[in-house]
């Protein structure tokens, strides 16, 4: 009788323990502290927007990597002060875990995400494509709060402030500094002759070369301008440039289960889409105007990789930083892999 319960037990360990665990159906180690985190932000976008790649493809069965993520979730749009704030305002919330966010300089007073982990030896990286001065973070240099960003090496898409602003070009190798604003040489005469993914690709390579702890931060403004002008060849290029670099993200998440990728939106638009036939057809072939209402009050979040399990679901947009941190419950207990308010 007792080798008979030996063997039951034996054999319920040899069981739990050839368990694979997933996710969406997809293979996932639960629990995992992100050591490696890759946040991208992209105002303007919303789940159906997707459509556009979508439905261009050869076969329906060839997914897009917005739906090669792991986990989906829907952040409520709104704060103290707004019920749909400005993409910039909400993405500060996101990255300081605020609602507190009234859209001047005072809004720079409150601690981001890359405050909390520098000290804790992770290397910082914020790139930015092209961006008006209203949704770039170098606003905080404006406000006199140089000290918001001062851990970061920060990329931007933008023409270059002066003759001696420091630059940067993809076929180049340059040493980054943290404190340094880099700006795009192929932005020089107003236009840039880069690509956003190819840009982003490039400087994350340098950026993420032997170092084991890292934030690296991609912002997108350039797709919300497409979709408000109703542009819509342009924004699906700009949407196109988008998939490119989630998808480089996502294979690196594959291999290394220590790498969270975050993809978040703000200020969503909802797209009118033709109904089908020859309307579709007439969309697909860019000869309609891209149709838009207000802004949503739910916006996307997509995540793939380390702590995807944290952000299933719906939640403020103010929680999605301490989403990165925060454990599972267990017996009503909260714990914190690691506590950034320490």
């Amino acid at each position: 009788m007792r080798s008979k319960v030996i063997s039951f037990f034996l054999f319920f360990l040899i069981i739990n323990c050839a368990q694979v665990t997933s996710l969406n159906l997809q293979k996932h180690q639960f629990g995992k502290i992100p050591t490696k985190i890759i946040w991208i932000q992209v105002a303007g976008l919303s789940f159906e927007h997707i459509a556009m790649l979508k439905y261009s493809y050869p076969s329906s069965s060839q997914l897009s990597p917005f739906e090669e993520a792991l986990c989906v979730g829907n952040a409520w749009e709104y704060n103290l002060y707004q019920m749909r704030p400005p993409a910039y305002n909400s993405f500060l919330s996101q990255l300081t875990g605020k609602k507190n966010i009234k859209g001047d300089c005072s809004d720079y007073d409150q601690k981001p995400i890359w405050k909390y982990i520098a000290p804790k030896n992770y290397k910082i990286g914020i790139f930015e494509g092209e961006t008006q001065t209203k949704d770039s973070l170098l606003q905080s240099l404006t406000c006199k709060k140089d000290d918001f960003i001062e851990d970061a090496i920060f990329w931007s898409m933008n023409k270059p402030v002066s003759s001696k602003s420091e630059t940067f070009h993809v076929n180049e190798k340059t040493n980054f500094k943290p404190d340094n604003v880099y700006y795009d040489k192929s932005c020089a005469s107003g236009d840039c002759f880069s690509t956003f993914s190819r840009n982003v690709e490039s400087i994350f390579n340098e950026f993420s070369k032997n170092t084991k702890n890292y934030l690296f931060v991609v912002r997108n403004f350039q797709y919300q301008k497409y979709l408000l002008s109703k542009d819509l060849k342009q924004a699906r290029e700009e949407l196109d440039q988008l998939a490119t670099v989630l998808k480089r993200f996502q294979v690196l998440a594959r291999k290394n289960n220590d790498v969270l990728v975050l993809l978040t939106s703000a200020e969503s638009y909802e797209i009118e889409f033709p109904r089908a036939g020859v309307a579709w057809k007439r969309f697909e072939n860019h000869k309609t105007k891209l149709s838009t209402q207000n802004s949503k009050l739910l916006s996307p979040v997509l995540v793939n990789g380390a702590r995807a399990e944290n952000f299933c679901g719906f939640y403020d947009q103010s929680q999605v930083m301490t989403r990165i941190f925060s454990g599972a419950k267990q017996q009503g207990l909260e714990f914190s892999i690691i506590n950034p308010f320490e």
